[in-house]
């Protein structure tokens, strides 16, 4: 008996042993796969990209888009030649959260809804001709991206809304499950009324349903396609649990299971990427700082510091000028991740339309000055979505024209530029944007300083005889009377105004400056109102500050 006892625990021991081996080998496998992974994913990164193209997909509404050529020729292109190096594609459609693509497990734009959504109307019929002609549209991009030198990341949106207002865009899934959706209960399901009225359609993240969802599509993308990355689009919609929705941030254990998603999808790309031999690069676009990541339930330091994105793309470009940069760059940097803030065509507002190329070339320059390592721009197709003709061609030149100027500050060197203070949020993305610094209110002996950065050297620009002129622009609500009104820059008073305008019940003034008086970084605008300016019934605010820097042969 004793002989028996000692027999079953010695074959006991050697099982343990055997399993303490083989979770042992297992480990180190792991270990070494993960290692290798990193190592490959880290040399793709230091390969040279500088400008991310996100398309939104609007060009399958086009009547001609059922061809390859149709489709590929309005948006994709004309970015032959302009420095971008990659493009960001919307798998999942413009707005409709449905492939756009041939997926195999989940219907397609327009078989995805109960009616064919009346947003897009060319869109259904289209993606299914190219489907079944046997030209997938993801594909088209991939094949024509990798023949010009471009990289292509499959662009995921992760929790769309435009559903919330746009008829029919609800696909049967998410009718269907209305259990999965944010707790909206007091919220207005209108934009206008409420600042988190847009997100009443949200899916709520706390449900496993709504997760394998999401995974899912990013796995067959993955698996199925040549793609170089994926983008984790955050800010399309910024709503993933119910707290927000109560404008409270997210618990501790909401911020956990974002976590584990991504490193779900890390698990995921990285086999495929040894699997392939070529790694798949994650990106993710996010709020504009890490606290208002974290408020909405997105732990964006740990997911750096862990190794689970290769790429942060701050902000949707709402308040760029006001986008702390460093604050992502010194974190990022020390951990091997790539910086590339966004660029919105909508923003910042007070850029005019004739100044577009001027006002991507300025905040360009301050974001390389901050560190970035490249860009990001989102909605750069929008402007000509309707248009044809010599229209579209001249909208689109005037969009694209920046480009090839933005690949670095040495490209930027001597060309234009627009430096603006931000000025107004979308209502929607004021809990996940940075706070601008327009408008200020200008009450009567009062004095009110804002800092606007340049991240150009004007005085060197004078000295070499490269500079033209620089013009601040100030713009007024309430006034129009420049003798009640003092300005200065950097504590040096502007006197002459060459330019005064007069509209609506508000001033702008035009001043052309000095080298001298522009430093390069921080400079201080103080606008001070005096104290019998105004009535003490009147409201006065400074609403606009730009500087317009011209530069000669």
């Amino acid at each position: 008996m004793n002989l028996q006892r000692m027999i079953l625990r010695f074959s006991l021991l050697l099982a343990a042993l055997g399993c303490m081996v083989t979770t042992n080998a297992r480990r180190i496998a792991a270990e070494t796969n993960w290692e290798k992974a990193q190592a490959a994913r880290q040399e793709v990164l230091a390969q040279p990209r500088r400008i991310f193209f996100n398309d939104d997909t609007h060009e399958l509404d086009r009547q001609d888009a059922n061809t390859p050529e149709g489709f590929l020729k309005r948006r994709l292109k004309p970015l032959i030649g302009t420095g971008v190096d990659v493009i960001s594609w919307s798998v999942l459609g413009g707005l409709f959260d449905a492939p756009v693509y041939d997926s195999q497990i989940q219907p397609v734009y327009g078989d995805a809804h109960p009616h064919p959504p009346p947003y897009y109307p060319g869109m259904t019929k289209n993606v299914r001709a190219l489907i079944d002609s046997g030209h997938c549209p993801l594909q088209l991009v991939i094949d024509f991206a990798h023949t010009e030198g471009m990289e292509v990341f499959a662009s995921v949106r992760m929790n769309d809304c435009h559903d919330s207002f746009l008829t029919d865009g609800i696909t049967t899934w998410k009718r269907d499950h209305p259990e999965f959706w944010v707790d909206s209960e007091g919220i207005p399901r209108d934009r206008v009324e409420h600042p988190l009225g847009l997100y009443w359609t949200a899916q709520d993240f706390t449900h496993q349903q709504v997760r394998d969802r999401k995974f899912e599509i990013i796995e067959e993308v993955c698996q199925r396609y040549d793609i170089d990355g994926i983008d984790l689009n955050f800010m399309r919609h910024p709503v993933f649990f119910g707290h927000t929705m109560q404008g409270l941030p997210v618990s501790a254990a909401e911020l956990d299971i974002m976590t584990r998603l991504i490193r779900r999808i890390r698990r995921l790309t990285d086999a495929r990427g040894l699997e392939r031999d070529r790694p798949i690069l994650i990106a993710a676009i996010v709020p504009d700082s890490f606290q208002l990541c974290k408020n909405v339930g997105l732990d964006l330091e740990t997911w750096i510091e862990e190794d689970l994105v290769d790429i942060v793309i701050p902000g949707l470009g709402y308040a760029p000028f006001s986008l702390p940069v460093d604050e992502f760059v010194g974190l990022a940097h020390r951990h091997g991740v790539k910086v590339y803030p966004c660029i919105n065509r909508k923003a910042p507002q007070q850029v005019p339309e004739e100044l577009v190329a001027e006002g991507f070339r300025g905040i360009t320059a301050n974001w390389y000055a901050a560190g970035a390592d490249g860009i990001f721009f989102w909605n750069l197709g929008t402007p000509f979505v309707e248009k044809i003709g010599n229209d579209l061609i001249e909208t689109r030149n005037r969009y694209y024209a920046a480009l090839p100027d933005l690949r670095s500050l040495r490209t930027l060197q001597g060309k234009d530029k627009l430096f603006c203070l931000d000025d107004s949020l979308l209502s929607y993305y004021q809990h996940v944007s940075s706070q601008p610094p327009l408008p200020v209110k200008l009450p009567p002996g009062e004095s009110k300083r804002v800092t606007l950065f340049v991240a150009d050297d004007l005085q060197a620009a004078a000295r070499d005889g490269s500079l033209k002129n620089a013009t601040m622009i100030i713009q007024i609500s309430g006034m129009t009377e420049t003798g009640k009104l003092s300005l200065s820059l950097n504590n040096q008073n502007l006197i002459e105004y060459q330019t005064v305008d007069v509209s609506d019940d508000s001033l702008r003034v035009s001043c052309h400056l000095n080298a001298s008086q522009v430093k390069q970084g921080n400079n201080v605008v103080q606008v001070t109102l005096q104290e019998s300016g105004v009535s003490p019934n009147e409201t006065v605010q400074l609403n606009q500050v730009r500087l317009l820097v011209r530069y000669g042969p």
